[in-house]
This record gives structure tokens, sequence and C-alpha cells, in this order.
């Protein structure tokens, strides 16, 4: 047997070797769980890094993400959209690589209609400009068409464009954006910073019932040939915007020119003296304060003389006294003033001031005007403001006050996003009792006074009818020919949570020497009301009332009051 020994170990004795084997064992362990603790760590530090790798890739990407967001939509109630985005292409023209503008011209004019020829010849032939823009706003179809043609000098690039499926439908409160798609008014304007951002903004309007209102105001704006017309429906139990028309009114998704009379929102900007309905107002004040009740008397024999220079008549006089349900169904001018005046000016003017009737509406939109009233207040301005001639205020003022006295709100806002459920406020601004005798008495206005074409078989409503001269800024005084029509309304009474206004600036009536003299609130307004009430009560859901046989009875023996 051949033994090998190791050079190295020749020199040592077997204990030496025994020992100098047992001290490399040793090392050998020790180096072997140095290298495993430094692969641990090794293996540790790359985890780590690729956690870090992972987190920063996330991170980039996230920004990259919230880069590439477009423009958040606007959605109604129900998530119908009202604004979006959609790409768009520009067609630029490079005139150093056209050849022949003539022929390129011609060649583009057989793909596209009414292409002004003489105008991008001049552009492309101008050798000195690096790029022209030729045509903005190419659909991608059209765009990918006109890019097969192979035409030297041309190319495509995508933009983003707002769109507004619905045109027309509800432009003034949702407005529109710039080219830089920036918000510039309406709903677009107010939540800018939110939908830049790419949120979307979901609103309490119904796109819905916006249809049908705005279908049947629009018709009898035509009727009537009127001038503006407006429309707001709210709900009171939360506050929320579920309608607003204004016209005329115009298609965002065109460009825009707001020097048009179109481009104004009627319900926010425009101030109107809104006469009768400020009744309401009056009323309520005088039963707040407990001045008068259903039964208090006030003579009307005759018209009331204020100063040796205002004399206040009744449009149709009864020439007798008259308790002040009669004042409220009949629409007297006398009776409320003398109801006014009794309250006392400084009475008066608090309670409208607490119906924010004298500073800007709380709507959160930039279309809005401060009301006109007059800073002397004596006893001229109780009585005539107390039939709502003196001061001028815009419909969504009437709607929010209105909102006020027959709400649970005694702060409230009006609201233009979707609100989670009804808000419950037990600080109201009205006592229970107070609410409750307006509500008798605008219900039996629709049954028997002057809003009698408001009314709907099936269904509870009240209201109040307004027929305002306007002012004669020429002439002086007030314009017989010239009225704002309007009818405010609530329902269903037996559970008020709707809120109407419809009005009509400068109405016109067949039949009367084109001229607005007949054209009353009673004979617009309340009976486009009506048609809209009809149309929306089942999309609201509002079932028909069971009991309402009684109504028609109550109705059937009501008098027949004058429509103003």
């Amino acid at each position: 047997m051949r033994v090998f020994f190791n050079p190295v170990l020749k020199n040592f004795s077997s204990k030496n070797t025994y020992d100098t084997i047992l001290v490399i064992r040793r090392l050998f362990l020790v180096a072997f769980f140095l290298t495993a603790i430094g692969l641990v760590v090794c293996t540790k530090i790359i985890e780590l890094a690729l956690i870090q790798n992972k987190s920063s890739s996330s991170a980039s990407n996230n920004i990259s993400k919230k880069n590439d967001l477009f423009r958040g939509e606007i959605k109604d109630r129900n998530g119908k959209i009202l604004a979006s985005n959609i790409f768009k292409y520009k067609l630029k023209a490079y005139p150093k690589l056209i050849d022949n503008p003539e022929n390129t011209v011609e060649a583009l004019s057989k793909n596209i209609k009414g292409l002004n020829k003489e105008r991008i010849i001049k552009q492309i032939s101008n050798k000195s400009k690096y790029e022209v823009i030729i045509l903005r706003n190419i659909t991608a179809k059209k765009a990918k068409h006109l890019n097969n043609l192979g035409i030297p000098g041309l190319e495509f690039f995508p933009s983003i464009k707002r769109f507004y499926p619905h045109g027309n439908l509800a432009s003034h409160l949702i407005g529109h954006t710039n080219k830089n798609l920036t918000g510039i008014n309406g709903i677009e304007k107010t939540f800018n910073e939110s939908l830049s951002s790419g949120e979307d903004v979901t609103l309490g309007m119904d796109i819905r019932i916006q249809h049908a209102i705005r279908e049947e105001l629009s018709n009898d704006f035509k009727t009537f040939k009127s001038k503006t017309a407006a429309t707001i429906l709210i709900d009171i139990k939360t506050n929320e915007i579920i309608s607003m028309v204004s016209l005329p009114d115009f298609n965002p998704n065109f460009s825009i020119n707001p020097r048009l009379n179109s481009y104004r929102n009627s319900a926010t900007l425009n101030l109107y003296e809104m006469g009768s309905t400020f009744k309401v107002f009056t009323i309520a004040a005088a039963f707040e304060n407990s001045e008068i009740n259903l039964s208090s008397k006030f003579d009307a024999s005759k018209p009331l003389r204020v100063s040796s220079k205002y004399l206040i008549k009744d449009y149709h006089p009864e020439n007798r006294v008259l308790s002040t349900k009669e004042v409220f169904l009949k629409s007297s001018n006398i009776g409320a003033s003398k109801i006014g005046l009794q309250l006392g000016g400084e009475s008066l003017k608090n309670f409208y001031n607490n119906l924010g009737l004298f500073d800007y509406s709380s709507i959160n939109i930039i279309e809005k005007a401060k009301p006109r009233y007059p800073l002397k207040w004596g006893d001229v301005e109780t009585a005539t403001l107390s039939f709502g001639h003196g001061i001028s205020i815009t419909p969504m003022h009437l709607v929010e006050a209105a909102s006020l006295i027959f709400g649970n709100f005694k702060n409230g806002k009006i609201k233009l996003k979707l609100q989670n459920g009804s808000i419950e406020n037990k600080d109201s601004l009205l006592r229970v009792s107070t609410k409750e005798k307006l509500l008798q008495l605008m219900e039996e206005n629709v049954l028997n006074g002057t809003g009698k074409k408001a009314f709907v078989e099936g269904y509870r409503i009240g209201g109040k009818t307004a027929t305002a001269e306007k002012i004669n800024f020429i002439k002086g005084g007030y314009d017989k020919r010239k009225l704002v029509s309007s009818f405010l309304s609530i329902f269903p009474i037996n559970d008020p949570q709707y809120i109407c206004l419809v009005l009509f600036d400068e109405p016109v009536l067949e039949g009367f020497s084109n001229n607005n003299d007949g054209a009353t609130g009673g004979k617009t307004a309340a009976k486009t009301t009506a048609k809209i009430i009809k149309r929306i009560a089942p999309i609201l859901g509002l079932e028909i009332q069971n009991n309402i046989e009684d109504l028609l009875v109550k109705r059937k023996k009501g008098i027949n009051f004058v429509s103003y």
C-alpha cells in the first residue's frame, strides 16, 4: 500500500499535524460562517434595493398616470355624462416641404367641404413660415382618411377637446372651458381645480328633468315671444338644484361669444322686480311677528295714498274690505301694503335681510348679481316693497328665499353637488304654524285664486302668481306694456319637497295688439308650470293623490279671481 504524504506536512510530527488540521478546520468554519452571513446581508441589501426600486417605479407610474389624466367628467345625479373629453386633431402644413400649394389644396378640398382655398394657399405659399395650422377639430376618422392620401408636407397632431353631449340642454349651469381646458364659467369654473386634477363632479341635477322642463319652457317661450325666460327647480329637503333653465341658451360645443344675450344666465344674473310673489314674504313676516292672522281685515275700498306723490292701486280693485286670505288670493297691492305698514319698515327690512334679498345668492357660480334696493327705507319703500316693487332681485334669489321659508334651514345654501340624503336642521327660519298658514294660502290660490291655471289633476300644488311692470328708464315710471310674469310653486303641499319658479320677461299674448297687456303671471307662467309638473311628477316619483276629489269640489265652488 502506497502512502502519500503532503509535502507541506512531511516535516511535522503526527501531533503537530493534527493540531494544524484542527486550526485549518476552525478557520474554514469561520470563513464559512462569515461567507454565509455576507450572503444574507447581500441578499437583504438586494431585496431592499429591489423594494426601493419598485417603490420608485410605482411613484413614477403614479406621477405619469396623473399627468396623463384628462379633465374630469361632470355627471348628473344618475351618472349621466354632462361634460367629457374627446380627441380631435389639428392639421399642420410645412410650407418648405410643399412644392405645389395649389395641388395640395385641391387634393384637400376634394375631401373637406367648405375649405377656404385662397386663405390656405396663401398660408402654405409663405416659405418663411416653419409651420401653419390649416384646420382644427378634425375627427380621428377624418384625420386617418386624410393622412392616407399621402399628401407631402402635412401632419396631424392630436388634441383634447371638451365635449358636451347634451348641447344646449344645461349650458348656462354647466358652463364651458377655454382652449386650454380651463373652466371659465358655470360648474366648469366653480370646480375647475377638482376637474383639472382628473376628478369627476356629480351634480344634484337630473338631466331627464332638465330636458322636460327646457322643452316645455322653450315651447311657451316661443309662443309668448318672450325676451328671456327662466325656470329653477330645487329640492328643499336637500337644497339641491334639480334643474335650471335659462332662455335663450347656447351650445358650448361651439365657439363662445359672451357679448350675445344667449350666453347670459337670466336665472342668476338678470335683475327683475318680482312683483306679487313678495306678498308671500310680507305675509310670512307678519305671521311670524303675530301682527296678523288669516282673518285680519284690511280696507281696500279705495287706493292707498302713502304720500302726496304715491298712490297704490289694485290691478282689479274689489273696492271693499279684504281679509288676509283675500289679500293673498286676489293679489291685492293695497292689502299687502297695509300689512307691511302695520308690520313696520324695520321689521320688514330685517325679514328680507334674513331671506338673503340684499346680498348675492348663495349659489356657487360666478355668474350672479347683487340685488338693487333702496338705501332709504321709509313708509313709501315699506308700502311698495311689500308687493315686490322697488327692489330688483334674480330668480335665484326668489327661489332661495322661498326655500328658507318652506324648508328646514335657517341658513341653508343652494347646493350644486349631489347630497347624501336630506339635511336635518331643526333650527328653521319660521315657526311651523306660519308655514302651515302659508301652505294653506298657496294651495287655495291654485284651487280658487290667481294660480288656477297651475292646477294639475292628481297632485296637490301651491303657488303665487306675479306680474310686475318694468321700469321705463327713458320716460320714467313703469311701462304697462312690458311685464315680468312669473309663478312660484311648491309641491306636494302635504309633504313639501320641491319649489319651482317659472318666469317670462315681456311675454306677449295673441289678441292683445302686439303688446304685453294681459300677459299676466296667471295666464302665462302658471300655465307653463302645470305643463312642467305634469311631465316631471312621475320622474320625481310623486304619487297621484287618491283623495283629490274633495279638492276638485272645493275648486269648483271657489270664486273666479282675476289672474294677475
